[in-house]
């Protein structure tokens, strides 16, 4: 692929990642003509206190498995290659380093958004980045002053929480790539958590 020119940059712990995230990139790709959306799991995020269950590898795998059949997804590891804990402030100057000509969007659940003041540096991450805000639950969050911001919708009933308490046992259909799943299956991911 050429040098995007739209990117946003998807975070977060994807522990592990399921339709729900593939849904919300889609969206996004479609709302805002990306070229590119970029996941980037989280190495040590400065707002959770315990870490992962996963592997930085596993999930790193897991997401590149999502999103092998997706020519406009790229996983990237900058977040694991990046002292902790993994501040977006950081990333996103990191990202424009690489993508110096591309217009750079940050995807995130509208929770994360309502929470966006208590991150570190907001204001110069908001500087850095328009902010593409995903609204699952009905909610109507707001324009923040000097931040950019897109909001989309759409619903995917998928967690990462409940796919970890249900492992071992069925989960809903449509939740999981059918190879994340394979994945799960094979490394025994996840049963300590049910």
């Amino acid at each position: 692929m050429s040098k995007p020119q739209r990117l946003a940059v998807f975070g977060g712990s994807f522990d592990p990642v399921h339709n729900g995230h593939l849904q919300i990139a889609r969206a996004a790709r479609d709302a805002l003509r990306l070229d590119l959306v970029l996941f980037i799991p989280c190495r040590q995020s400065p707002h959770k206190e315990d870490g992962t269950v996963a592997s930085e590898e596993e999930r790193l795998k897991m997401l590149e498995l999502a999103t092998s059949d997706l020519p406009w997804a790229n996983v990237s590891e900058i977040e694991m290659l990046l002292p902790p804990p993994s501040y977006s402030w950081v990333t996103a100057e990191a990202l424009n380093e690489i993508y110096p000509a591309a217009r750079l969007f940050w995807l995130m659940g509208a929770d994360q958004w309502e929470l966006i003041q208590s991150w570190a540096r907001p204001e110069y991450l908001a500087d850095l980045v328009e902010f593409i805000v995903h609204d699952r639950r009905g909610r109507s969050p707001r324009p923040l002053p000097g931040f950019r911001v897109h909001f989309i919708h759409g619903h995917h009933p998928a967690s990462a929480t409940a796919i970890r308490n249900t492992v071992p046992g069925p989960l809903p259909p449509g939740w999981l790539h059918e190879n994340v799943e394979q994945f799960i299956t094979s490394r025994g991911l996840y049963r300590s958590c049910s």
